[in-house]
């Protein structure tokens, strides 16, 4: 990989990593060490699974029990979805019935998170992760899949894809953590100055953390009382995690996003807070071949802010590999979002009308 290619790749953790690390809180080891388990997003999947009809399995996967809801249409394509930092399969919920019908699903809570056991002691870093996902699909899920990762979980799956691509018919990087933008979210600021707005210590800070990662302020207020319990347990543990992925940074001698061979669709947010918009354009420039769709009025968490629309792009992504057109065939460049006013001509340019 040539030096330029290799610093966009670092990019994130090159300009967040250290000024963080050094201006965080000590973590309170033994908080981490004592957590158990609260969340009320288990019930949430079984009321919803009247709907979905998934069904909740787990396996052991480097000696750590890991849980998945499975589902779907059994005889359709095999559809991978992997949630982001200080979220669970619940994540996905939302998008499940516009997908149900035709993709056999696999929704797994990633190693540490969820209803997937944690380890004080084990490594969280992206490598370690990707193995697991990795050893979980060869087990599990039949290959070829399509795998789509949403923040923390795009940029597992998008080194998943890089590294074993016989798993893979094609990977969406939605609003995918991993590479720097060429400007800085104030989320992002703040990380900088030793402050994680992604870890929440009460009811407000889950309100805060809500209304970051997504546009609209009453999806955030109706979803706050169902993420309270699980946000605030886990804030020593989540501190825990995040310090995982700027530690361990990828080894540098691995197949990174810019060795992805199979199709790619890079899906971003406008308004994403957390992620700026340009780090689609970096993704774009380490993945030419990629399609690239910016969605207006939508921040961080696309499936949960515009299922329908979400699962359409999706489902005609997966149509066109079927049919053998070009990943990049109604790609457009986020670019066209720069200009503040929006206006019609570039929004029908960009979701693809």
């Amino acid at each position: 990989m040539n030096q330029v290619l290799e610093n966009l790749e670092r990019g994130f953790i090159s300009a967040v990593g250290p000024a963080y690390l050094a201006r965080a809180r000590p973590l309170r080891h033994e908080r981490i060490r004592d957590w158990r388990y609260r969340s009320l997003m288990p019930l949430l999947h079984r009321l919803h699974g009247t709907v979905t009809g998934l069904r909740t399995c787990h396996r052991f996967v480097d000696g750590q029990r890991m849980v998945w809801l499975q589902g779907g249409n059994p005889s359709g394509e095999s559809l991978v979805l992997l949630h982001g930092f200080g979220a669970s399969k619940e994540n996905w919920l939302p998008l499940l019935p516009f997908l149900a019908r035709r993709y056999q699903l696999f929704i797994p809570d990633l190693p540490g998170w969820g209803e997937s056991h944690f380890h004080a002691a084990v490594c969280y870093g992206m490598d370690q992760q990707v193995a697991r996902v990795a050893e979980w699909m060869r087990a599990v899920v039949p290959a070829p899949a399509h795998v789509v990762g949403s923040s923390m979980g795009g940029g597992i799956a998008g080194l998943l894809a890089a590294r074993h691509p016989d798993l893979l018919h094609s990977v969406t990087l939605m609003n995918a953590a991993g590479v720097a933008g060429t400007r800085h979210t104030r989320f992002e600021q703040q990380l900088m100055q030793g402050r994680n707005g992604l870890i929440a210590h009460n009811l407000k800070g889950v309100l805060d953390l809500l209304t970051t990662v997504m546009e609209s302020r009453t999806l955030a207020w109706l979803m706050a009382p169902a993420m309270y319990q699980e946000l605030v347990s886990r804030r020593h543990v989540n501190e825990h995690m995040f310090r995982h992925l700027l530690q361990n940074a990828p080894d540098e001698s691995l197949p990174a996003f810019s060795a992805i061979t199979v199709p790619v669709f890079i899906l971003w947010g406008a308004q994403d807070q957390v992620l700026h918009v340009s780090c689609a354009d970096t993704f774009k420039t380490l993945i030419p071949e990629a399609r690239l769709t910016v969605l207006p009025g939508v921040g961080h968490l696309p499936m949960v802010e515009r299922p329908h629309r979400t699962a359409s792009l999706l489902r005609r992504f997966w149509r066109d590999i079927r049919a053998g057109a070009s990943p990049d065939a109604r790609g457009a460049s986020c670019r066209a979002l720069e200009d503040p006013d929006q206006n019609r001509a570039g929004q029908q340019l960009i979701t693809g009308k």
